[in-house]
């Protein structure tokens, strides 16, 4: 992919401790009120905040304007989140980088405690997702989504961790850049640092509040083109034998995952009650995802020509199976 790239403004001479990069899942109407939050964090001085921005989002300089302390990237074109992460990661000049989405809003000390949480050696520390109230639809988006990293969350080592809230050591993640120059995946590159002995862990003091609107046909789409994508990814070394078994199994997918969620609802003991009314849209949900996977699996690729559009989930929980 060659880099198309152009900075709005010449980036300051010291290199700061930390870098936050931003990817514009939810749209311009999220951005200021994730930005206004980093740009006003408590106690941090120094940190850098990028901004890939692709055609999708034509009010750059305006943004500039507004948000004087942010570096926004123009980029060329349409580009992935996955590229829109690529890019930004190979922009940062932090010690440590930090990945966060438009339609999450950081905690006032979320800057502060990523460093704090950076002096014990652990190469990625990732945080909590919460959400404050919302309609019902959008209640079981999250919970499909983000239960596993619902407060209360343990602190210690962890398999998985959502890039909505996660950070590196700059010098670990130098190690696999092969894997992320062109599109970053976070399942990707966490399970070649943790073949490197690199540990992921999981912080309770690092949150983040997740609000999004969705329409209910726009996430059965995102539901089946996600499902579809993880599972094309999953198999995509794998022979037509072991494909077909995962897909003789998706059908068992629906119930395993929202088991899966009322069990993360029931250990944390929060928002039972709404879980019991987003039930069936969890179900439903939960019943699409599966079907993506089954054709992903049959087929061993993502959809096509929207498979732009299935990265658009990538912050979620993905599951394991």
């Amino acid at each position: 992919m060659r880099d198309t790239s152009r900075e709005t403004s010449s980036p300051p001479k010291a290199a700061p401790g930390l870098t936050v990069v931003v990817v514009i899942l939810g749209g311009r109407g999220y951005l200021p009120r994730c930005l206004e939050a980093l740009t006003h964090q408590a106690d941090v001085q120094g940190v850098e905040i990028l901004v890939p921005c692709d055609d999708r989002i034509p009010d750059v300089p305006a943004l500039a304007v507004q948000f004087p302390a942010v570096r926004f990237v123009p980029v060329e074109g349409r580009r992935t989140y996955a590229e829109l992460r690529a890019i930004g990661f190979g922009l940062a000049r932090g010690e440590v980088v930090a990945l966060t989405e438009d339609h999450c809003v950081p905690e006032a000390a979320w800057c502060a405690r990523i460093l704090e949480a950076h002096a014990a050696p652990h190469a990625v520390i990732g945080g909590v997702v919460d959400k404050g109230a919302d309609t019902l639809l959008n209640w079981a988006i999250y919970l499909c989504d983000f239960s596993r990293y619902m407060s209360p969350v343990p602190e210690g080592p962890a398999d998985y961790l959502t890039d909505c809230n996660v950070s590196y050591k700059t010098s670990r993640l130098a190690s696999v850049r092969n894997l992320w120059t062109e599109a970053f995946h976070e399942t990707t590159v966490h399970w070649a640092l943790q073949d490197r002995g690199e540990t992921l862990w999981l912080s309770p003091k690092i949150i983040v509040h997740q609000q999004r609107s969705l329409g209910f046909l726009a996430a059965l789409h995102e539901r089946y083109a996600f499902g579809r994508l993880f599972a094309s990814t999953r198999v995509a070394a794998v022979g037509l034998g072991r494909r077909l078994t995962f897909a003789a199994l998706s059908w068992l997918l629906p119930l395993h995952l929202s088991a899966r969620v009322a069990l993360n609802v029931l250990h944390k003991g929060r928002h039972r009650a709404v879980f019991v009314k987003a039930l069936p849209l969890v179900l439903g949900l939960n019943s699409v995802w599966a079907w993506g996977e089954f054709v992903g699996y049959v087929t061993g690729r993502s959809a096509k020509p929207s498979a732009a559009d299935a990265e658009r989930l990538c912050s979620v929980d993905k599951p394991v199976h």
